[in-house]
């Protein structure tokens, strides 16, 4: 399939496979037996008890040091919990019929690909949208091999400036870890080496959840927004009424004939446009949830991060300087690519009138005007079909969380 063979679908591909994310089946004809749901959901359900374990363990570990951690790293502690509560509420993404199915639709016919040699401009849309897409995937590689390096690498260098990885260690000393958990052990020399691999392993399944599932809605936008762009194109280059042999002046009126081109035409126009509706719809709900869930995180976590890297402490701004930049780059990318569609809803009304209905015979009148009061109705997607996701929503979390850091600036101090 010539989808499957663009270099950014290869490697969304292999992220979500990775995650167990990617539903292979709805592509293939496998059999189904009593081990077909291990097989498909297996390893996303480990990953989903691994990080529950994970989440009660640092809940534990907040309640039994409530009283001795810093304000610093009572923040870090629940920046972690924060953190891993989206990963597991997108684990659960791949066992969503409406997430499969979006998949699908979308691979096997909303893709440009499959539209490009409709016209001339369809194949520019579709390699421009094609080329966007691969510098967006090449940008979330940078960053997940960036941010879970630097996460980890800062406690580590710590624990080897103290001493602590040599074999004479400090009488009091205690190993400093980029995730904490409430142990049953006494975290020694074997026990902290593992607790790093998990720790990384762990970091870097998250970083993967965030950008790729991220990065696979930034997609779909991508290729709404091409599809659009196509739609206004088409409206705008609609064919006028044609001049007869001749004649020195433009007609005002289609001939019998051309209104009959013009009622394809037009039905033409109408099914593609539902077509973007439809997937825009599915998307919508979708990732309803995930968005809310999304946006609830930003207004909590970014007051944090903005917290952790308030000291300008060195090893701080090294930790979580990174997972800062990462963190607010995907909300505003998200939230600006977002805002691609809704800006194309008042184009495309202006466009839609602009069409030579004057010309046309009553008929293709009514036409005109079901189109105009269908491309009227909000292109913007919300988050539990309450929130629209763009730039204004964007701008009102940041503002809240950067008030919220203020308060908590002022307790730590």
């Amino acid at each position: 399939m010539e989808v499957f063979d663009l270099g950014y679908i290869k490697r969304i591909r292999f992220a979500l496979r990775y995650l167990g994310a990617w539903p292979s089946h709805v592509f293939e004809d496998c059999v189904t037996t009593k081990l077909t749901a291990i097989r498909r959901y297996g390893y996303t359900m480990l990953l989903c008890l691994m990080c529950s374990l994970g989440m009660v363990s640092q809940v534990q570990y907040l309640i039994k040091y409530k009283g001795i951690l810093g304000f610093i790293d009572l923040g870090q502690t629940c920046l972690i919990f924060l953190i891993s509560s989206v990963f597991f509420q997108r684990t659960f993404l791949p066992m969503q019929r409406a997430y499969r199915e979006n998949i699908k639709d979308f691979v096997l016919g909303f893709h440009l690909t499959h539209h490009k040699n409709k016209s001339e401009f369809s194949f520019k849309m579709c390699n421009r949208v094609n080329k966007i897409c691969e510098i967006a995937t090449i940008v979330q590689l940078a960053q997940i091999c960036i941010t879970p390096f630097m996460f980890n690498i800062v406690p580590f260098y710590s624990n080897y400036k103290s001493g602590m990885l040599s074999s004479d260690r400090p009488a009091n000393g205690t190993f400093e870890l980029s995730i904490y958990y409430a142990l049953p052990f006494d975290v020694n020399g074997l026990w902290y080496t593992l607790l790093c691999i998990y720790n990384f392993y762990a970091s870097f399944n998250v970083c993967f959840m965030f950008c790729f599932h991220d990065l696979l809605i930034c997609v779909f936008v991508f290729h709404i927004w091409g599809h659009l762009t196509i739609f206004e194109h088409e409206l705008n280059y609609f064919p006028r009424p044609r001049k007869t042999v001749g004649s020195k002046t433009d007609p005002l009126r289609y001939s019998f004939e051309e209104n009959k081109e013009v009622a394809n035409g037009l039905r033409k126009i109408i099914k593609q446009y539902l077509m973007i509706k439809e997937f825009l719809a599915n998307t919508s709900a979708t990732y309803s949830v995930t968005l809310c869930v999304y946006y609830g995180f930003h207004l909590v976590s970014d007051c944090i991060l903005l917290l952790e890297c308030s000291t300008l402490d060195a090893d701080a701004l090294a930790k979580y300087g990174m997972v800062t930049l990462v963190v607010f780059q995907q909300m505003i990318q998200l939230s600006v690519v977002f805002e691609l569609i809704s800006s194309k809803g008042d184009t495309l009304v202006d466009a839609v009138y602009g069409l030579p209905w004057e010309c046309m015979d009553n008929g293709n009148r009514r036409s005109v005007l079901i189109l105009l009061q269908i491309v009227q109705q909000s292109l913007a997607l919300k988050a539990c079909n309450m929130v629209p996701v763009g730039v204004q929503t964007m701008v009102a979390v940041l503002k809240a969380s950067y008030s919220y850091f203020m308060m908590l600036n002022t307790f730590a101090n």
